[in-house]
């Protein structure tokens, strides 16, 4: 029976936490401790966002002492969650605890206090961080420092370049410091494992990508579609980890809450677009979702208990790095594309431009009229690739010079994205109106009011000089209603503004013109003037 689950901990973001640094979570110690029973999980994987948001996947094999590993680091996990799971199907993460750190006390209760048993339990804190309370000359003392080694009489500690012999008879209390976060793990039956491999996975701010594309005219049908995206990293070093872009934002609606329902939900739907399959499956069938209330010292199978640990503030001054950039795009749907890139190292603090993706595409072209403005001429870009398009800035080259830098809005696949060129300067286009006829006096509110009903009558004339047909869309706005359109023109009026003296409309076509032709498009619409 497949036993995999995980365990969600909710933890409170306080600031000045004295057993967690932010360069801890920052990824700026690469110090390795060796000691089998400390969790020690590097990045594997991150989704990153383009909202400031990353997902991140840490994982690391650890020796466990009756099912217990202890681990250094809590991350600064957005929304107050860390989700913590076995990656062997058979093993069950049954609880979960931050706090200060593990303390053992030798006094036939908690532990033996025979010194085989102290000798053995001081070996798995080897090389970490511990403080010792002994009794030595009848008098109750402490010390703290770096386990170094575990002799038949005497423990030394190393404290700054110093040692301290603490004699292993005295002692009867075991602190592991700067370890505040402790897993148990079993298998089948609810025993105790002896080696696993444990998974870690949370979001966090600090991170997010910028797309940028280039497009590049081949011939009159054909072009190079190019995306690339700018890695900003302000959260922690990333080294030799699989990056995920993700195309699409999600919808955060709690980011200013530690709402656990509401941030499993999120965790779910951003497990279920880049995490791994035999880690997705974990994240959507969540073993419990612990509340932001403290249950300390409630570590038992039964009644997985949870210990709040504070951590530093999430990431560095993101929004400081990107500057005055403009929000390209905002929370998107439930369908999320994916440019992955493998084994990418950027430490915190750097930027990285990756190629995502180099694309060969069909485009058209179209001209838009909104009078008085003048014609826009606009490349159509056509998305049959198998991957949507993203929302950023876009440079469009053609013979080595450039066309156009514009932004390219999202794109789904099957979908069509205007590209702005230049003006239309092949393709002439006036606009007359005239007055057509005139009702006296055919409105009056009130007494020695009176309006006259006027009816103008129009005419757009189009000449293509191109030696190909042109796509031409015209839309004419007028101040009144909006009564007769030639050539299928579509009729629409404002419905903001009914009042008799505001009325407002629009006629539209869309026509294509073949090289050299002429076409005038007529239209008439009614408005109340004033009478004289």
């Amino acid at each position: 029976m497949r036993r995999t689950f995980l365990l969600l901990i909710a933890v409170i973001i306080l600031p000045n936490c004295p057993s967690f640094t932010d360069a801890a979570w920052a990824g700026k110690t690469d110090e390795k401790i060796d000691n089998p029973h400390l969790w020690q999980p590097k990045t594997k994987s991150v989704a990153v966002f383009k909202n400031g948001f990353g997902f991140f996947m840490r994982e690391g094999e650890v020796a466990a002492r009756d099912g217990w590993a202890v681990a250094k680091e809590i991350p600064p996990a957005a929304f107050g969650t860390l989700a913590v799971y076995a990656k062997n199907e058979n093993q069950l993460v049954d609880i979960v605890g931050a706090g200060p750190g593990e303390v053992i006390e030798f006094d036939d209760v908690d532990a033996s206090s025979d010194n085989d048993h102290k000798r053995e339990r001081l070996s798995a804190a080897k090389n970490m961080k511990v403080q010792l309370t002994y009794r030595y000359k009848d008098a109750d003392r402490t010390a703290a420092g770096k386990l170094v080694s575990i002799g038949p009489e005497f423990v030394v500690l190393d404290t700054d370049g110093n040692s301290a012999a603490v004699p292993v008879d005295g002692i009867s209390k075991l602190q592991i410091l700067d370890l505040p976060l402790r897993v148990h793990v079993t298998a089948d039956g609810d025993k105790p494992v002896e080696q696993t491999t444990l998974g870690m996975a949370y979001l966090r701010q600090g991170i997010t990508w910028i797309p940028e594309y280039s497009l590049k005219v081949i011939d009159d049908q054909n072009a190079e579609l190019t995306l690339r995206g700018t890695l900003v990293n302000e959260a922690e070093d990333l080294v030799h980890a699989d990056v995920n872009f993700v195309v699409g934002v999600p919808h955060f609606l709690h980011t200013g809450y530690l709402a656990p329902i509401a941030v499993g939900q999120v965790i779910r739907t951003i497990g279920a677009a880049v995490a791994p399959n035999e880690v997705g499956s974990q994240i959507m069938s969540r073993a419990a979702i612990s509340n932001n209330s403290i249950r300390a010292n409630q570590f038992d199978a039964a009644n997985p208990g949870v210990v709040e640990q504070s951590v530093q503030p999430e990431g560095g001054d993101l929004a400081g790095k990107l500057g005055n950039l403009p929000q390209l795009e905002g929370p998107g749907g439930s369908d999320y594309t994916v440019y992955t890139k493998n084994d990418l190292t950027v430490r915190r603090g750097e930027r990285a431009i990756v190629t995502l993706f180099v694309r060969k595409i069909k485009y058209s072209h179209i001209y838009r009229w909104s009078p008085p403005a003048i014609m826009e001429h606009s490349l159509v870009l056509h998305n049959d690739t198998d991957t949507a398009w993203t929302t950023g800035p876009c440079l469009g080259m053609s013979g080595g010079r450039p066309l156009s830098e514009d932004l390219l809005k999202y794109t789904p696949r099957g979908g069509k994205s205007e590209l702005p060129v230049s003006a239309a300067i092949n393709i002439s286009h006036e606009k007359s109106e005239a007055e057509a006829d005139r009702k006296f006096k055919a409105h009056s509110p009130t007494d020695r009011v009176f309006y006259d009903l006027v009816t103008l009558s129009g005419e757009l004339k189009l000449r293509n000089f191109e030696a190909v047909d042109a796509e031409v869309v015209v839309t004419n706005a007028v101040p009144g209603k909006p009564v007769e359109a030639s050539d299928d023109g579509k009729q629409t009026s404002d419905a903001t503004k009914l009042q008799l003296l505001e009325r407002a409309g629009t006629f539209e076509w869309r026509i294509t013109l073949k090289p050299k032709e002429t076409k005038v498009l007529k239209y008439k619409y009614e408005r109340y003037v004033p009478s004289n």
